[in-house]
């Protein structure tokens, strides 16, 4: 896993990209930026997007989502319920 970098793309980016059989880039903070014409430059106006990524591997990716996914009060509360039954509490 690489260090989040700024990065500037034409279309909306997914978040979530794989770019190799074992490697993602995985984007976020995405945001539309509109720029205004400069005449004198002769640039017409344009819009583009904005965001942060980074590479990370298949695995690691994985092993975020299921920490971002963990719901440490159900697991309380299951394990209250469980002492419970037991008569332990």
């Amino acid at each position: 896993m690489k260090a989040w970098k700024e990065e500037h793309c034409a279309q909306r980016p997914n978040e979530l990209q794989l770019i190799a059989p074992d490697t993602y880039i995985q984007r976020r903070n995405i945001a539309e930026v509109q720029h205004e014409a400069n005449e004198e430059a002769g640039i017409e106006a344009y819009t583009d997007f904005k965001c942060e990524s980074r590479t990370i591997s298949v695995s690691e990716y994985e092993m975020i989502k299921s920490i971002n996914d963990y719901d440490a009060q159900a697991a309380i509360d299951e394990y209250t319920e469980q002492l419970v039954e037991e008569g332990v509490l």
